[in-house]
């Protein structure tokens, strides 16, 4: 059920035939908040205690996906509504003038943010029942799911998980060079869509094409959605469709000659303009069409800021949420979408810039310095919280299970993990360009050449490791002979075991560092 308050003078529910079907309204004025909240509050208190038999006083949490402004109002008026929404849940309608906002006030806690739409009342309510769902999903298309077209008479070589590239001439007119084995389902949902490619040379031109596939057929193909190159400069954005249509299927066609690399194509439920993933979620890519994704929550406003990492997962879309919420800080989330389960969070400079410039985004919005800054992770996670460390010198890092020498982990597949974690492989190819034994060294030297820029001379390492890892077995070892040159608090704690055989206590050791750091440093006992 999403649910929505509105706070105005005229109830838009009231304008409209019917609301969307799994869409509650509430609505209320300006100076009616107090008297409506506790109203609320008293039939939710009445429906619990009939429903359970309890005598008990039961606690009410009452809950909105999106408030929904429609009238000026003094931002002090919503302060009582603060925990009843999320950040990014605050809106208001498009050409309302807002007040100055307070430099802690909730419009900037909440990250208030005008309605991206036109058009009528019904409209609007129609487009909120389609962006504020609960849930956030995406996957891709991945490269060994690839058909080629067999008529094409050009070379055809895969990477991997990393890409396929053909180079030849591809026809005077545009021709299907590849097709995706498995198709695209339809959602309740927009869908999102987004294809790596880099041309590489030539003067050739794609095309993206999805055909719509009748529902309870195989072949009844509809006609297709054609993007050319300059409507793939930026996701594309599949609308809900009718119950006619069940599933896409996605095809590149290619004409002139050269040489094109196609990557993966994600996709994703799509928030239509309000976030990527989640409410206030956003993609940063860079020349490469590769991606990082980063969520912002402003939380208090006080300081540290926390910043997570996300570990290896196949599934796209951010993680972390409830842990770094439970801290109750102003908190960073960050993903890799990039390959099987992610690529470390290196990449291009461009790519590894956006990292850096998302951070330092979050610090300018709450006026804080990097000695407030935590950053954090878990395996893959470790590498991007120690990467990016170096530029920040944050007040701490808090790392479990740490990788630092990637091109050890893949030196690793052949003896000491045969079979698993090959995405290491396709990790160095694209970080680097090759698999050869100095592709390795220079991934080695990589993550070294960025740590070593820094003393750290102000920052606290808590690094979990597992002292049977056979991923990067020597890790922590080196972290603690580099950091212990320079002064470094470091705490460290080893668990028995291979990287994957505990990670419960990792996990739970790792909060525990967080709330340690936060009584310590900031006295936030307690979460």
């Amino acid at each position: 059920m999403i649910t929505v308050l509105q706070i105005g003078n005229n109830n838009w529910a009231e304008q409209v035939d019917a609301l969307p079907q799994d869409m509650q309204w509430h609505f209320c004025r300006p100076n009616e908040i107090v008297s409506f909240l506790e109203a609320l509050k008293q039939a939710e208190r009445a429906k619990i205690m009939v429903a359970s038999e309890e005598r008990d006083e039961p606690k009410i949490r009452i809950r909105f996906n999106a408030i929904l402004l429609t009238e000026t109002i003094d931002e002090s008026l919503l302060e009582p509504l603060d925990s009843t929404i999320e950040a990014y849940g605050l809106y208001h309608d498009k050409g309302l003038f807002i007040r100055d906002m307070s430099p802690t006030g909730i419009f900037r806690r909440k990250c208030l943010r005008e309605l991206p739409i036109d058009g009528d009342i019904s409209q609007k309510i129609k487009y909120l029942s389609q962006v504020l769902f609960d849930s956030q999903y995406g996957a891709k298309l991945k490269i060994p799911d690839i058909d080629v077209n067999p008529n094409f008479q050009g070379n055809i070589h895969f990477d991997g998980h990393v890409g396929m590239t053909a180079s030849g001439y591809f026809g005077e007119n545009f021709e299907q060079l590849f097709t995706f084995r498995y198709n695209l389902s339809t959602f309740p949902v927009a869908l999102e869509i987004w294809q790596e490619y880099v041309k590489k040379s030539g003067t050739c031109d794609l095309q993206l094409r999805i055909f719509p596939i009748r529902a309870g057929s195989l072949y009844d193909l509809q006609a297709p959605i054609i993007l050319t190159e300059a409507d793939m400069q930026e996701p594309y954005v599949i609308p809900v469709e009718n119950e006619k249509i069940s599933f896409y299927t996605v095809s590149i066609y290619a004409k002139g000659e050269g040489e094109v690399t196609f990557g993966p194509l994600h996709w994703r439920y799509s928030r239509i303009g309000l976030g990527r993933f989640v409410l206030g979620g956003e993609r940063h890519s860079d020349g490469k069409r590769q991606e990082v994704i980063t969520y912002f929550n402003p939380g208090d406003m006080k300081p540290p800021l926390t910043v997570y990492f996300s570990g290896y997962r196949s599934a796209e879309g951010f993680e972390g949420y409830g842990i770094m919420k439970s801290l109750k800080t102003p908190f960073m989330l960050i993903g890799d979408p990039r390959l099987e389960g992610g690529g470390f969070y290196i990449g291009t400079p461009e790519l590894e810039q956006t990292i850096v410039a998302a951070i330092q985004e979050a610090l300018d919005y709450l006026g804080f310095s990097s000695s407030d800054l935590i950053l954090s992770g878990l395996s893959m996670g470790t590498y991007g919280a120690l990467y990016y460390a170096a530029h920040f010198n944050p007040y701490a890092v808090v790392v479990g299970k740490p990788f630092t020498n990637l091109g050890d982990t893949v030196k690793g597949m052949k003896l000491l993990r045969p079979d698993e974690f090959e995405t290491s492989a396709d990790v160095l190819l694209n970080a680097t360009g090759g698999t050869s034994p100095a592709n390795i060294d220079n991934l080695n030297k990589k993550f070294w050449e960025k740590f070593t820029t820094s003393d750290f001379s102000d920052t606290h390492f808590a690094i979990a490791y597992m002292e049977q890892d056979d991923y990067d077995r020597s890790a922590t070892e080196r972290l603690i002979h580099h950091l212990s040159q320079r002064n470094v608090h470091i705490y460290a704690k080893g668990y028995e075991g291979r990287h994957n055989d505990n990670s419960h206590s990792i996990k739970k050791w790792f909060m525990k560092q967080y709330v340690d750091l936060l009584g310590e440093g900031y006295e936030r006992r307690g979460r």
